[in-house]
């Protein structure tokens, strides 16, 4: 069937990794939007909003999906940056009025996203 439909049977290649390397950034990041996702998660924060608990949700998955990934002993760079691909700061930019109390936190986050992926390339 594959040569009817022109596709190509060649077996897929994965790009090595050196998961020493890379784990400690992805535990910086991992630590990273925890406080993140705590400090958005006090009692002045708006959890009445559903955008605000469907952003801390977001930051708790990815968060947790990074955490199994560690786990593993030896993963890809595809498998990091799938899960990778999930992880997305409060805001990039200028902090929102609303988000000035987040702002340092916020650098951090993004700064560990991109020092992962430094360390990964």
């Amino acid at each position: 069937m594959s040569r009817l439909f022109g596709r190509d049977d060649a077996p897929a290649t994965t790009t090595a990794l050196d998961c020493a390397a890379v784990k400690g950034e992805v535990d910086a990041l991992i630590d990273a939007l925890g406080q993140l996702a705590d400090a958005m998660d006090q009692a002045d924060s708006p959890m009445s909003n559903p955008g605000w608990r469907g952003r801390l949700r977001d930051l708790r998955s990815a968060r947790g999906d990074l955490r199994l990934l560690t786990r593993k002993q030896v993963f890809t760079k595809d498998e990091l940056f799938e899960v990778l691909t999930t992880v997305r700061p409060l805001y990039r930019g200028e902090p929102p009025k609303d988000f000035a109390h987040l702002a340092s936190l916020n650098t951090v986050v993004v700064a560990q996203i991109e020092a992962v992926h430094r360390a990964a390339n």
